[in-house]
């Protein structure tokens, strides 16, 4: 009889898992975001004064004049959020210089990143092509030292110089 009552519990659990076995659907959700930043309210909208420059200031082509510091800064940045820039505009003979919209002939701004903030020299921005910046530290801040300087294209002439960029940030 042992025999048999062990038999007949294991038919039982046998039963009792059937019993417990149930089709279920289990449905996730959630969002992934990509990580961004906002620019800071100081920023979003700079007018930089180049100031004034004699012709005579200009020995030849490819002379600049003027270099005049400014940042971007991003703010409220996931750490570790890797962030490039794209500067727009209209671009003239040279990539890093944007066209002048006044009356001057033969100069336009020039844009570059610099090394530093407040730094005066740095490296030519190809406009309208996206550049990596880096990666955002534990601050969750950035700021990107620019400088925008006047630049020579060819026989200038006295006048107004304006011009304008857009620029836009990418997060990964």
């Amino acid at each position: 009889m042992i025999r048999i009552k062990a038999g007949v519990a294991i038919l039982g659990l046998a039963g009792t898992a059937s019993a417990f076995a149930a089709d279920a659907t289990l449905t996730f959700t959630g969002t992934i975001i990509m990580p961004t930043c906002t620019v800071d309210s100081t920023s979003v909208s700079q007018t930089i004064a180049l100031d004034t420059a004699k012709t005579t200031d200009f020995p030849s082509v490819g002379s600049t004049s003027n270099a005049k510091p400014f940042n971007l800064k991003l703010v409220s940045c996931a750490a570790n959020t890797k962030v490039s820039m794209t500067v727009s505009g209209t671009t003239d003979t040279v990539q890093s210089v944007l066209k002048n919209t006044g009356t001057a002939a033969q100069v336009g701004v020039q844009l570059l990143t610099a090394a530093s903030s407040g730094g005066v020299t740095g490296s030519p921005i190809t406009l309208n092509t996206a550049s990596a910046l880096g990666t955002v530290d534990a601050t969750n801040t950035m700021t990107i030292p620019m400088v925008a300087q006047f630049y020579r294209l060819g026989t200038m002439t006295g006048g107004s110089v304006t011009a304008v960029a857009t620029v836009d940030f990418a997060y990964n």
